[in-house]
């Protein structure tokens, strides 16, 4: 009797994978179209069968629902088969790839774990499943297209990355890599298929659009369960259209116009030189290497501009800015953090709503910190006028020995220190908190003004 239930067991066993070998071989190819109703059918009635003979307690194992898929359908059998496999002793394919990603005796360990508790085993089997194993891929998109220098290309999808490269050739290629992971959502590579993309060639230009072709609310509910990436390479100098939604877009090494906007994604812009426009509402920004005038703007991020000539407007409203050896005149505002320039000149007009302000410029500035302190450092003479207000701390100014300025400064809370002789034309005794008069003779003016904290000049180097 015992020997008979061991060969139905074995058949039993069998049959699994290859239901199991059937439903992957599906997902690879996009072969047995349809056929994903007589495999849940298969799957339910093992499951049924091997109840009936106590083979498998009650609640350990869920039949397949009648719109699974073949991912779903796949790990179910290879799950159950992992089950049977230990009664079995036997040796299979997938008992060689149980025992070479979690080790010898993985079930074993997992009821010593849980204490023999079997009903848990199937669900911890579930999660230790790895995420490639579950993932459902669609053939890649690769087209090329001949083009000439100064064409643009533009890219307007609901979802995905854009990579940007450029290489020396009259050429276009565009590839398109699209996948699913299905252990959280069964309907994810379902999902996928509705995202229909387009490419159409015009002369030098290029247009990538994609359209999701069911529900939005299906769409964003599953995004973080799809992975599409648009990898693009185009000649050096050539101008880019790029639009997302949530996903990263970068854009290397490009000669040319650069239009950046991701809702929920960050912009990364290395080495470009032309006008560039980058937005994205929920995440960092950083440009690097480049040579024209930028436009940055972000809501929830971070912006970091470093080593580049041409003038720079950049706001965030809820990060900090960050500018590194920028040549050009630097507008910024964050309502949320703090700002900073580091070796930069061409002068600057920036604010912030609620951090410091930490300045190493040449040029003109005007500075203002409705929160915090600022610390200035202006290199060289001062060639215009310069305005640092704040509102909820102190200001540092450092200023080489031979400066020639016209200070005025006034603090209301806090008092107002010098390194430098001023020459006051005021008559009589100096109140607190205030200090007016040249410095080496005069120039422009330095205009301060504090409240809640002390006022200092300092000679620097």
């Amino acid at each position: 009797m015992e020997q008979q239930r061991q060969k139905e067991l074995r058949g039993l066993f069998h049959l699994l994978e290859h239901t199991a070998k059937l439903a992957e071989d599906a997902v690879h190819t996009d072969a047995f179209q349809n056929g994903e109703a007589r495999c849940i059918a298969q799957f339910n009635n093992v499951l049924t069968r091997l109840r009936d003979i106590d083979a498998v307690p009650d609640r350990l194992f869920d039949t397949l629902h009648d719109k699974a898929s073949f991912g779903e359908i796949g790990i179910a059998c290879h799950q159950l088969a992992a089950y049977l496999n230990e009664e079995l002793a036997a040796t299979s394919d997938f008992r060689g790839w149980i025992t070479g990603f979690f080790g010898k005796r993985f079930l074993e360990n997992v009821q010593e774990e849980l204490g023999g508790a079997e009903e848990k085993i199937g669900e911890l089997i579930r999660k230790s499943v790895p995420d490639f194993l579950t993932e459902s891929t669609l053939e890649d998109i690769e087209e090329a297209f001949p083009v000439a220098p100064g064409g643009c290309l533009t890219v307007d999808v609901p979802l995905g990355a854009i990579d940007v490269q450029t290489a020396a050739s009259d050429t276009v290629a565009v590839r398109v890599q699209r996948s699913a992971q299905l252990k959280a959502d069964r309907r994810a590579g379902e999902l996928l298929k509705d995202l229909n993309v387009t490419i159409t060639h015009d002369a030098s230009d290029v247009e990538i659009k994609a359209k999701f072709i069911g529900a939005k609310k299906a769409l964003n509910k599953a995004r973080n369960r799809l992975d599409v990436q648009f990898e693009i390479v185009v000649p050096h100098r050539y101008n880019v259209d790029l639009k997302t939604s949530g996903d990263d877009i970068t854009v290397e090494r490009l000669e040319g116009n650069v239009n950046a906007h991701t809702t929920g994604g960050e912009l990364h812009l290395d080495n470009i030189t032309g006008e560039i426009v980058g937005r994205t509402a929920g995440g960092n920004v950083v440009l690097q290497t480049f040579k024209g005038d930028a436009e940055l703007r972000t809501s929830g991020g971070n912006i970091k501009v470093q080593t580049g000539t041409g003038d720079v407007n950049a706001k965030t409203t809820g990060g900090n800015l960050r500018f590194i050896e920028v040549d050009g005149f630097i507008t910024g505002r964050t309502a949320g953090g703090t700002l900073s320039l580091s070796a930069c000149s061409g002068g600057a007009n920036v604010g912030t709503a609620g951090g410091s302000v930490d300045l190493e410029t040449g040029g003109a500035i005007n500075a203002k910190a409705s929160g915090g302190s600022i610390r200035a450092k202006l290199i060289g003479q001062v060639q215009n006028e310069c305005v640092l207000e704040t509102a909820g701390g102190s200001i540092e100014v450092t200023l080489i020995p031979d400066v020639a300025v016209n200070v005025d400064a006034k603090g209301l809370g806090g008092t107002v220190k010098t390194e430098f002789p001023v020459v006051s034309e005021i008559a009589g005794p100096v109140r607190p908190g205030l200090l007016q008069g040249a410095i080496n003779g005069g120039g422009p003016l330095l205009k301060i003004r504090g409240l809640g904290g002390g006022i200092s000049l300092k000679q620097g180097e």
